[in-house]
């Protein structure tokens, strides 16, 4: 009677091992069939679509907000405040910019140091969309060209200290 339990399980585990091959290798009963194959292809075909539109839609990276402090005649006039997102196309250059965030907005406070004060002395008002081209230089120049294709301001603001 033992003899026979455990040539009945040997028996089951060959029968479940066979099975396992000719499924794995798509043989037998478990042969994929032309519309089952066409089926398959079409789900990939569409992954593949969908791959695509995720990786081409813009990605916008939330950076840490700017203060500028505003020089005139040896003291603080005021201080601006810029709020922004930076626009990247793919997943490459929105890691870049998240690596580079840190020293984007260092070198766009340096920058804007010294801009800004520029720009008020000819000008009373500061344009937005001078700033925005001027976060795009900057970027251009320290991550190189095409990594961020846009900025978005979302908020500046100015605050008088006198």
């Amino acid at each position: 009677m033992k003899k026979l339990v455990i040539a009945f399980a040997v028996m089951l585990m060959l029968a479940g091992g066979t099975v396992s091959l000719l499924k794995y290798m798509s043989m037998g009963p478990f042969e994929i069939t032309a519309e089952e194959l066409a089926a398959q292809q079409a789900e990939e075909a569409k992954k593949a679509k969908t791959k695509t539109l995720f990786e081409s839609r813009p990605r916008y990276i939330e950076m840490d907000q700017i203060q500028i402090p505003i020089f005139q005649d040896n003291s603080v006039a005021g201080t601006l405040m810029i709020n922004y997102k930076l626009e990247a196309l793919n997943v490459d250059n929105e890691r870049t910019i998240a690596q580079a965030k840190r020293r984007l907005g260092d070198a766009l406070i340096k920058d804007f140091s010294f801009y800004i004060p520029r720009t008020l002395r000819n000008n009373k008002t500061l344009d937005v969309t001078l700033v925005k081209y001027r976060i795009l230089m900057i970027s251009d120049r320290m991550l190189g060209k095409g990594v961020v294709s846009d900025a978005l301001i979302q908020a500046m603001t100015s605050t008088n200290d006198q």
